[in-house]
């Protein structure tokens, strides 16, 4: 029995020989190898764009006794489709060594060269390490559906003596294994689409004549825009579009546009593409967000009050009358594209019999025309323009008494004012509002009027409310980095919101100063804010840089930033609320 034990103990035993004491060699394995790490690089356009940055290291591997003590080696590249920005060596191979290669980056020439050795009383090495981690950066972007690549080469100085030496200067015998690098073009995340601006339109009377502007939304370049088709939609019987006129989003890209519109009369369509015509000179895409199309309506018909016309503002992108709606790049492919923001069109209805509307200074119908309508905001010491407009079946009521009653953002009666109706059948007053030695911002909120006038022994009323705010509220003061060196370049981001309404220009106004209080860098970017929901902020947000001379004294910096309606000189003054300074620290170097 125990003989018989030991037998099928050592079959088993020798069944498991081949695996625990016999493996099969692996030459490969074994051999010293120099690669490129990792060795196949792929990226793509909707994931990193040019200027991307990312790391190739440079490894040998399998290093055999007695050990390395010195190298020297290339890695070439295609010029111009990456560069190569820095290099980290690895002092930990080595407490002491030398390198004989003072500027080893040549992007003129896509290559790397570096030579180094170790010295007494460094040791030589074995096994694997690391020598160099190359940062590179993506420079050439890949054709519309292409992609831009090149090898990663490793190769031996011609007429050097080794390039992977031991300590008594012999080389050690090794293989290179190579990289590549690839950059391919995706579609890209964001996808373009169409906007009716703006988005709701209130027409006060017939025939009042107005804009609707066909806006195209966030193309980014890697689509190659080159051409769109829409329908557009509207009701014939409250409207009629006397013209459309081309946009100018494509201009900057191109030599030659070509522009088509058709307006189907009574059928409530406008047909419109708007195309890049000499697509050999198209060699910049185009980007952003412009103009497509402006609409010219007129309003053609009213309600009697309560009764509000209206009617949708569409814009279609579906097949419609034979001829397709399409987003198309400059290689007559159609591209994908984003449901569109539609518009919505209103007419104030008529008011007959005994009538009052109060509004203010700001163009209809932004001044609050219409019953209960709401105006566009005022701003601190601004004086409000009260308007009454009396009328009795549309016929106006002369030399009637209308008293104004102001209501602040407390509830409590401001003031009241009086005023007599001219041969127009309009009262006309004004005030101020109030800046306070003390607590200036108490008054701001929303601000109420109640008209009133008696007509043959019956009082009618109306009201207006607006909000009293700074034009401009700073909100957000942000740099890229909390610290710079002397001659870089500062990123800031300015956030800033604005309840404004009626559309105006401000001048954002960008100041840096030293720790001493000297200023050092100036910057201004001019752009249009308006469109705010009434009761409600619009948000913004611009990016400028100022750089950092040489001069300015190391320490912590300030950042100060206001809102100017004009410049001082041209009259214009801040229209923003006080925003404390931002600090950045500028370092000793």
């Amino acid at each position: 029995m125990k003989l018989k034990k030991l037998k099928s103990l050592l079959i088993a035993l020798l069944l498991l020989l081949p695996v625990v004491l016999l493996p099969i060699p692996s030459k490969a394995n074994n051999e010293t190898v120099l690669k490129v790490e990792p060795d196949y690089l792929s990226f793509r356009t909707d994931l990193q764009s040019p200027g991307y940055e990312f790391v190739v290291s440079i490894i040998i591997e399998n290093v055999p006794d007695p050990g390395f003590y010195g190298w020297e080696f290339y890695l070439s590249w295609t010029p111009g489709v990456i560069d190569c920005k820095k290099e980290t060596l690895n002092t930990n191979i080595w407490p002491v060594y030398s390198t004989w290669v003072p500027s080893p980056i040549d992007n003129a020439a896509g290559q790397y060269h570096q030579s180094m050795t170790g010295m007494a009383p460094s040791a030589p090495q074995t096994g694997t390490f690391w020598l160099v981690n190359l940062t590179f950066v993506i420079k050439e972007s890949p054709p519309y559906g292409g992609e831009v690549s090149t090898a990663l080469t490793l190769s031996p100085p011609a007429g050097a003596i080794y390039c992977i030496a031991d300590i008594e200067g012999h080389e050690i015998p090794h293989e290179f294994h190579h990289g590549e690098y690839h950059y391919f073009w995706a579609p890209p995340a964001v996808v373009p689409y169409l906007e009716v601006s703006p988005s709701t339109y209130k027409a006060m009377k017939i025939g009042e004549e107005f804009d609707i502007k066909i806006l195209i939304k966030d193309v980014d370049p890697g689509w190659w825009l080159a051409g769109v088709q829409f329908l557009f939609t509207y009701n014939t019987s409250i409207l009629d579009a006397l013209s459309v006129t081309q946009g100018n989003f494509f201009e900057p890209y191109t030599t030659t546009t070509w522009f088509y519109e058709k307006i189907f009369e009574g059928e409530g369509k406008i047909r419109v593409a708007y195309v890049i015509f000499d697509i050999p000179s198209y060699t910049t895409p185009a980007s952003g967000s412009g103009l497509i199309a402006t609409i010219h309506f007129n309003a053609t018909a009213q309600g009697l009050f309560p009764e509000t016309l209206s009617c949708a503002l569409e814009l279609k992108v579906d097949v419609e009358a034979g001829c397709a709606s399409f987003f198309a790049n400059k290689f007559a492919d159609e591209i994908s594209y984003g449901t569109p923001k539609q518009g919505f069109y209103s007419i104030m209805p008529k008011v007959l019999g005994r009538r009052i509307d109060v509004y203010t200074q700001w163009p209809a119908p932004y001044g609050g025309q219409g019953p209960n309508q709401p105006s566009d905001m005022f701003w601190p010491q601004k004086e409000v323009i009260l308007y009454a407009d009396v009328s009795y079946n549309e016929w106006p009521e002369q030399n009637k008494d209308v008293a104004f009653q102001v209501i602040d953002p407390h509830g409590d009666t401001y003031t009241i004012l009086y005023a007599r109706t001219n041969a127009s059948g309009v009262a006309t007053t004004s005030f101020r509002l109030p800046w306070p030695c003390d607590d200036p911002e108490y008054y701001f909120g929303e601000w109420k009027v109640i008209a009133t006038v008696d007509i043959a022994c019956q009082i009618v009323n109306d009201t207006v409310t607006f909000k009293y705010d700074y034009i401009v509220r700073i909100t957000k003061v942000t740099t890229d980095k909390p610290a710079y060196a002397h001659c870089e370049n500062m990123n800031i981001t300015v956030e800033f919101k604005s309840q404004k309404i009626v559309p105006m220009d401000v001048t954002i106004a960008v100041t840096v100063l030293d720790e001493t209080g000297v200023p050092f860098g100036f910057v201004y970017i001019t752009l249009p804010i308006g469109g705010a929901e009434y009761c409600s902020y619009k948000n913004y947000a611009i990016e400028v840089s100022i750089h950092v001379v040489k001069w300015a004294r190391a320490g912590i910096a300030k950042i100060i930033v206001g809102a100017l309606n004009d410049w001082p000189f041209n009259g214009g003054t801040v229209v923003s609320g006080p925003f404390p300074p931002t600090e950045v620290s500028i370092l000793a170097q």
